[in-house]
């Protein structure tokens, strides 16, 4: 038994148990709307935009790693992009964003790098995943080692990079601008500068790199495991 040990979590950890709320709760809405829905009649609301979405996701997979490999993976690019999204603008709401954790990028990065080599193993089979670390020639093993391994971390980092950086900038900001602010006397005790600039700030780091860095994540993601597939469809 430990005694005096302590329990710490990390800041993102609330964030994430938000976004999986939100995510569980667009879900269960779905769900609902598909239930009630008449086949025979347009979709609309929650459903049209569900509906959408999957056709946007399935078009996407599809291109990236064919007819048969994108229908498979379609529900995990789907998933994957919507957390993306919402945890790269959590920000806007004032919470950690969890892509800001590198825990969190390397995570997501570990579950495509783990998906790129069952889709090697599958296409190929274990002797023949194997042998590809030592062709053309066994010299050629490092090379081969670390450019499978090179997805996992090319895709956390840069994910975790762009996030962090972003987050660093706009805590620069407001603690130049309160710094400016607390140049005028009396009104200076408030940031009036800083909610002058930061939506065009906030615009750019939150929503346009967010977004930017969810859809290169995926895309990564169905580009790097249809290259793996290497059967006729």
């Amino acid at each position: 038994m430990i005694v005096g040990a302590t329990i710490t979590f990390q800041v993102e950890v609330l964030s994430i148990l938000i976004i999986s709320a939100i995510i569980l709760g667009l879900i269960l809405a779905v769900n609902r709307a598909v239930k009630k829905a008449d086949p025979l009649d347009q979709p609309k609301g929650i459903l049209l935009l569900a509906v959408i979405y999957v056709r946007m996701m399935s078009g996407l997979a599809k291109d990236n790693m064919g007819n048969i490999v994108g229908r498979n993976y379609a529900p995990y690019l789907g998933i994957l992009a919507l957390y993306l999204a919402l945890a790269n603008l959590s920000g806007l709401f004032g919470m950690p964003a969890p892509t800001a954790n590198f825990s969190v990028t390397l995570t997501l990065a570990l579950i495509t790098f783990i998906m790129i080599q069952r889709m090697s193993i599958k296409s190929i089979g274990f002797f023949g995943y194997i042998r590809s670390f030592f062709e053309p020639h066994p010299l050629f093993f490092l090379m081969n080692f670390f450019g499978k391994v090179a997805p996992l971390i090319s895709m956390s980092i840069r994910l975790f990079g762009n996030i962090t950086s972003g987050t660093i900038i706009m805590v620069l900001f407001y603690a130049f601008t309160g710094w400016v602010a607390a140049l005028v006397p009396i009104i200076g005790v408030i940031d009036f500068v800083g909610p002058i600039v930061a939506p065009v700030l906030h615009f750019y780091f939150d929503v346009f790199v967010g977004l930017i860095q969810m859809y290169i994540f995926i895309s990564l993601t169905s580009v790097f495991i249809g290259n793996e597939y290497s059967q006729p469809e």
